[in-house]
């Protein structure tokens, strides 16, 4: 049998965003769920933050979600397996009071997996962990000591992985408390990625223009050759253009605008002396009902010195090369990226 694995869906997020939510659930009402009956997929794995605020709801979020997401499981046969995530939970040192449980325990639908558990699909048996605190962090890391199913999922913040793109976490758990698995699957990191044995599976859908290079989509896992599939969503939210004025722009200004439709658009402008034609990419754009446009221009410093800036790369990778440069000790080189990350990451929620 086939199980479809999603995470981090976070429902409400950018401060319950209408944009956001359509978006989100236009992907697993025209995307997944028909995926699902095509495949004949009945059981899906959520790995953590089902909804986006940690504490309240927003009650238009919530009926969008249950009419255009929840009710669809029934519809599709569909039972959803939950662990908790830290944006599920009220308590940053706690699980027990969780959104999970106060919203959804009347589903029949959903089975919530409070506790780490071992569950059997098609005699297959996986682990199941929700997020670990101070609260449950010896139980929990006993379970993964000793559980012995060779899969384990859960909502894990692990040491030396991507907590963004090019971004490295330092801290959380050790990778080798892992070792024994043939496989780990992780949400709570959004940018999908690997290393050996531990998949942080990244989220469903751009949240932030930090997953403009970052493919999107959910993934399949079979019980019986447990092959791990990728599907890629191709909505995507947020684009970037390169405009350079010094080469030949026809190409630009005769591509396809539609895609840009509903969408965030940042145009990197690296030189600019035809305005006149610069207009009309604004004009295209325009007419294709953009939602928002950012020019970033170059800069230069104010004593007129080039300041070479690689508009490929995403903004923390850019100010941990600025970081990389200065004249600090590592420990100190570290701490600051650390509350740089923590500060980045607080303004994406806001």
């Amino acid at each position: 049998m086939k199980l479809a694995i999603i995470n981090d869906t976070h429902f409400g997020a950018r401060n319950d965003s209408q944009i956001f939510l359509d978006y989100f659930l236009d992907f697993f009402e025209n995307q997944f769920f028909p995926y699902c009956k095509e495949n004949k997929i009945t059981d899906v794995i959520h790995l953590g933050d089902f909804f986006d605020r940690r504490k309240f709801i927003n009650f238009h979020t919530l009926a969008e979600t249950k009419r255009r997401f929840l009710d669809k499981l029934s519809e599709h046969d569909i039972t959803l397996h939950c662990v908790l995530g830290n944006h599920d939970t009220y308590y940053r040192n706690t699980n027990r009071l969780n959104s999970i449980q106060e919203l959804l325990s009347d589903n029949g639908r959903i089975k919530i997996y409070d506790e780490p558990s071992v569950v059997t699909f098609d005699s297959l048996d996986m682990g199941l962990v929700g997020w670990i605190n101070s609260e449950n962090h010896d139980e929990y890391c006993q379970f993964i000591e000793k559980c012995k199913a060779p899969i384990l999922m859960g909502h894990f913040e692990i040491n030396g992985y991507e907590v963004l793109r090019g971004v490295t976490f330092k801290g959380g758990l050790e990778k080798n408390i892992f070792d024994k698995f043939e496989m780990v699957l992780s949400g709570h990191f959004h940018s999908k990625h690997s290393k050996k044995n531990i998949f942080y599976l990244g989220t469903q859908y751009q949240i932030t223009f930090n997953d403009l290079k970052d493919k999107k989509g959910f993934h399949t896992l079979d019980t019986e050759t447990r092959d791990l599939e990728f599907v890629e969503n191709e909505t995507r939210m947020f684009h970037s253009i390169t405009y350079d004025d010094s080469v030949d722009v026809s190409p630009l200004l005769e591509s396809d605008f539609s895609k840009y439709e509903g969408s965030y658009v940042k145009i990197y402008v690296l030189n600019k002396e035809k305005i006149f034609t610069f207009d009309k990419i604004l004009d295209k754009l325009h007419d294709h009902k953009v939602l928002n446009i950012t020019v970033v221009e170059d800069v230069s410093s104010a004593d007129d010195e080039d300041v070479s800036v690689d508009m490929s790369k995403d903004t923390m990778t850019i100010i941990n090369d600025e970081i990389d440069s200065l004249e600090l000790n590592s420990d100190m080189r570290d701490n600051v990226k650390r509350i740089v990350r923590e500060l980045y990451m607080e303004s994406l929620s806001l």
